[in-house]
């Protein structure tokens, strides 16, 4: 009976130690990054032969814009999901800012997908960061719509001109990588 009694305090405890405090993962964040998933920067890139997965992503934009991927035909587009809670998404930010600068006038477009938080709380990010690419709040509707494709947090997903997953990066990532990615993809599907 004693053994049991010990087995059983050891599960309680165990099984206390694997949640949080709070039930807020902005609030996990703070507390060491418990509550996401984060990628390790893996890089995937697909030949425009491999190139068997369209991504559409549909939702409205955190000033309440309708927004449809599928109006960017044509361009190659850019899609990052983040949350203001996640520090490599912080990290990332300027960076992802900078490209967007540079590449926007040559045929591609930047969608962020906001994830699980606050209209509010995503503005507030974009405002710290000079955010100028529209953003959408996530849902379920629009991690389905990712085709399990940006599982981690950061994850960032580069479409070919017709729509189809071209390349993706597991995590953060950085402006020079980024960069050569979207050349890449122009050049592909050019």
């Amino acid at each position: 009976m004693r053994r049991r009694t010990a087995l059983g305090l050891l599960a309680v405890l165990a099984l206390s130690a694997c949640t949080s405090s709070s039930s807020s993962i902005a609030a996990g964040a703070r507390n060491g990054g418990v509550g996401f998933v984060s990628g390790d920067g893996t890089i995937e890139k697909l030949a425009p032969a491999s190139r068997t997965t369209s991504i559409r992503v549909q939702g409205t934009t955190l000033e309440g814009a309708p927004l449809d991927t599928a109006t960017y035909r044509g361009k190659v587009v850019v899609i990052n999901t983040w949350g203001s809670w996640c520090p490599p998404c912080n990290a990332e930010a300027p960076g992802l800012q900078k490209t967007w600068e540079l590449v926007r006038g040559r045929g591609v477009q930047f969608v962020g997908v906001d994830l699980r938080e606050s209209a509010a709380s995503g503005r507030a990010f974009q405002r710290k960061y000079a955010i100028t690419y529209p953003s959408v709040g996530d849902g379920t509707s629009i991690q389905l719509q990712l085709k399990g494709k940006a599982a981690a947090t950061p994850s960032t997903l580069i479409l070919d001109r017709r729509g189809r997953l071209a390349a993706r990066v597991s995590g953060q990532t950085d402006a020079s990588t980024l960069s050569g990615l979207i050349d890449d993809v122009l050049r592909d599907s050019s």
